[in-house]
């Protein structure tokens, strides 16, 4: 795959995440996702708005701000601002399976989606460094 695909590859990939979780965080505070608050018990939260907030504002907002310097910044910030991103999604799963415990398919779902990012991430590294060698830069554009 090219550096092309790649770069489409991972704008598919934090698009994806993004919306997922920004339309996550709206089902948490609007309920149509019917997930009991009993879950929530042994955390610090009496409810879903703030873990929803978080949910929608940071994972949501940096797999969105990865997608938008991807596809449209310097080339050379996109693939850490998908590392990022991704990195943000594997610890905000993380944290929720050691807060709530593994009570849903999903969770796994994203934490590979999460992977799947950060993997993106490096291929799109290696081809930025590899068309920047081959041009005879030092760092890619």
């Amino acid at each position: 795959m090219g550096n092309k695909g790649v770069r489409i590859a991972v704008v598919g990939a934090d698009l994806f995440e993004a919306v997922s979780a920004i339309a996550g965080a709206v089902g948490l505070v609007v309920g149509f996702m019917n997930i009991p608050v009993t879950v929530l018990n042994g955390t610090p939260f009496s409810d879903f708005t703030v873990p929803a907030l978080l949910l929608g504002a940071v994972v949501g907002g940096s797999a969105l701000m990865a997608a938008a310097i991807t596809a449209f910044g310097p080339g050379r910030y996109g693939a850490p601002a998908s590392a990022v991103a991704g990195c943000v999604t594997v610890g905000w799963v993380a944290v929720e399976i050691a807060m709530i415990g593994l009570g849903s398919w999903l969770q796994v779902f994203y934490l590979l989606v999460g992977m799947v990012m950060i993997g993106l991430a490096w291929l799109l590294w290696r081809a930025d460094t590899h068309t920047a060698r081959v041009m005879g830069r030092r760092e890619p554009a």
